[in-house]
């Protein structure tokens, strides 16, 4: 509780600093576009600047994060590490400064994509005109079910794909020699066809390594829940797999199949053929032990992909590592060996980790990648420049 406390302590100096650089930010700002001041109307000066100046900069500027980031201190801050963060023990959210708040809901409000920094704006239906978050009577007639079951916490489309977009990197950066990571929008379904019709090319081009490809991908339009597969093809024979494994979520406990089983057999049905179901074998993990009945059923969806590029992480360091244990050890080894791999959700001794430190891991995984597209925009914006986050 004393190291809690302290680190609050600290988050609301570093709030406070920020405060202050923003509004001296926007002073200056105001003195040198007096023709943009287009909210101030007869609001004196320093009423203007606490009220509607950054929604003047958001509605003028063509990048107005990327105005704000040339400034050293507030780049800093925007980019801060978890570990200077303070995190609410119930909610979870990280505790913000008022006007960083409010950057982050503008920067979602006026609709730039990449300027949709993950997990740290909410709805702009739940917003004020000055981008503060609104009380939560104000919200629109008719939502109690989303204002209660969703709070504030919603996550937009933009902001998913910035996070799809860093884990896609990190993962693609693996692929090499008979290792092929597919992380790609789509379905589980378009990322089969790839893997066939690239097999099928390195089999005209006389290839006769095994090959091993990765796929991290949603399951289906119908079933938009996301997962991982490993499927190892032989180049002689393109069109049927030599193994498939698959990874879901929601599992219990093995060899209990997810509900949503049919689908992944329903995808490689379609391009490899109804056969297929018959060497399909589950590597699920039951990392969505976390969510449990009551939950908020937002937190599914935050914490997914954060799941499945954990085991896209597993399997792809296991075919570096040991692919003699892809082609020939029992599916229950495989998972074993995977545990020992994903140390974000498993103890030493491979039992799953507690539900506060699976909820902590991925509460630190969210705020990275809020972080990662912050330090993106910054190198932009600082090229010529002589600091970096």
């Amino acid at each position: 509780m004393k190291q809690r406390t302290c680190i609050k302590e600290i988050a609301e100096a570093a709030n406070r600093s920020f405060e202050v650089e923003v509004h001296n930010f926007l002073r200056a700002w105001v003195h040198n576009h007096e023709d943009k001041t287009l909210l101030q109307f007869d609001q004196p000066l320093d009423d203007y600047l606490a009220n509607d100046a950054l929604r003047d900069l958001f509605l003028n500027m063509r990048h107005p994060i990327q105005q704000l980031l040339t400034n050293r201190s507030i780049a800093c801050h925007l980019g801060r590490r978890a570990r200077t963060v303070y995190f609410d023990p119930i909610s979870g959210d990280p505790l913000l400064a008022p006007t960083e708040q409010r950057i982050y809901n503008l920067a979602r409000r006026m609709d730039s994509e990449r300027m949709h920094v993950p997990f740290r704006s909410v709805h702009p239906s739940k917003q004020t005109e000055a981008g503060d978050t609104a009380d939560i009577g104000t919200y629109p007639e008719g939502s109690e079910e989303i204002r209660y079951n969703s709070g504030n916490h919603f996550s937009s489309r933009p902001a998913n794909g910035n996070v799809f977009d860093e884990h896609s990197r990190h993962c693609m950066a693996k692929s090499e020699g008979n290792l092929h990571v597919l992380f790609k929008r789509g379905f589980l379904e378009d990322r089969l066809q790839d893997v066939k019709g690239l097999t099928a090319q390195m089999h005209e081009a006389g290839e006769t390594q095994l090959q091993f490809f990765v796929i991290y991908s949603r399951h289906s339009p119908e079933e938009g829940h996301f997962g991982t597969s490993l499927v190892i093809m032989d180049p002689a024979n393109p069109d049927f797999p030599r193994r498939v494994m698959v990874c879901d979520t929601l599992l219990k406990d093995l060899p209990h199949h997810p509900r949503w089983w049919n689908h992944f057999i329903a995808e490689y049905s379609h391009v490899f053929g109804d056969a297929i179901a018959e060497i399909v074998e589950d590597l699920s993990h039951p990392l969505q032990k976390v969510n449990i009945k009551g939950d908020n059923p937002y937190r599914h969806d935050w914490d997914c992909p954060y799941y499945a590029t954990s085991m896209a992480d597993a399997l792809a360091d296991l075919v570096k590592n040991n692919p003699e244990l892809l082609l020939n050890a029992p599916a229950t080894d495989v998972h074993d060996a995977m545990k020992t791999i994903m140390r974000d959700y498993y103890q030493p001794n491979n039992e799953i980790k507690t539900r506060l430190d699976i909820q902590q891991t991925n509460r630190l995984k969210r705020w990275k990648s809020g972080r990662e597209l912050i330090k993106e925009l910054v190198s932009e914006v600082s090229r010529k420049s002589s600091y970096e986050l």
